[in-house]
């Protein structure tokens, strides 16, 4: 690979635990090729920052800027919640884009508003009739019910009873029997465990498709969540969705028949800035 400098900036943030290296491009120093590789790279945990993907920076025709995410696998995803929030309020801190701005994303443009430390995504009108609800598929003798929904990136959405005790190690090896399933998400798909608690809350863990792991917290996840479990009649919106690393809310409007627009909601940290050296790569 190719760089610009022998040293270059960057910013790390994360959204409820779920981090990003950010590097404005906006010059187009770095290519697809380049930034797929800086990814890979820069992404791994104690050899280099570390993070859970690279997000770039870029000019927009059509809108304040373009989102580009690259997640630590080096695959580039159509849209992150967390990611445009975190963006979002980087763009606004450094005098890119106003309090209210649009963002040109793979998946369409996104609305976003940053207050302080927090920040508001316009996810869009979904369509409550593509909502594939009370799927099943059992593995290993178990039968687990699910919902598939796209909130800009494909994901399921596991039901889990309350009770259950099981951790991520425990849950790992069923999120990836879903990954596997290519019939089912020939996409691939983000599989999201999922706890109903009480009218307003629930918990949620997300295996990430791209990260391959399970992250501390997932936007467009949360909202998927919320989406499921409100068409199971388990919450009524605004939503508290809890992710082991903080709290996103997930707000709807009604825009017509089986319409429902979305907004996810939530906090963002700007961790650190600096330079990162060619050595580390």
């Amino acid at each position: 690979m190719t760089l610009p400098e022998s040293k270059m900036s960057f910013t790390k943030m994360q959204g409820n635990g779920n981090d990003f290296i950010i590097i404005d491009n906006r010059s187009g120093a770095y290519g697809d090729n380049a930034l797929k590789d800086l990814a890979l790279d820069l992404c791994r945990r104690r050899l280099s920052i570390g993070a859970d993907g690279l997000m770039a920076l870029e000019g927009s025709e059509t809108a304040h800027f373009r989102m580009r995410l690259f997640n630590c696998d080096g695959s580039e995803g159509e849209m992150c919640g967390n990611g445009a929030r975190c963006l979002a309020r980087y763009s606004f801190e450094n005098k890119i884009a106003p309090e209210r701005m649009t963002i040109e994303t793979l998946a369409g443009p996104i609305k976003a508003e940053v207050e302080g430390r927090y920040a508001t995504l316009d996810m869009g009108v979904i369509d409550i009739a593509s909502v594939q609800s009370r799927q099943n598929m059992t593995l290993s003798g178990e039968n687990f019910t699910y919902s598939q929904l796209t909130v800009g990136v494909p994901h399921t959405v596991v039901f889990q009873d309350p009770d259950d005790k099981r951790s991520q190690k425990d849950l790992t090896p069923i999120a990836i029997a879903f990954q596997a399933d290519k019939e089912r998400f020939p996409l691939g798909t983000n599989v999201n465990f999922l706890k109903a608690r009480g009218a307003g809350e629930l918990f949620l863990q997300t295996y990430e498709r791209g990260v391959n792991d399970f992250t501390l917290s997932c936007g467009t996840g949360s909202v998927a969540g919320a989406v499921a479990a409100w068409m199971e009649g388990l919450v009524t919106p605004p939503v508290e969705v809890r992710n082991p690393g903080g709290i996103n809310t997930v707000l709807t409007e009604e825009e017509g028949p089986g319409k429902v627009r979305l907004y996810l909601r939530g906090l963002t940290t700007i961790v650190s800035e600096g330079f990162f050296f060619a050595e580390s790569l």
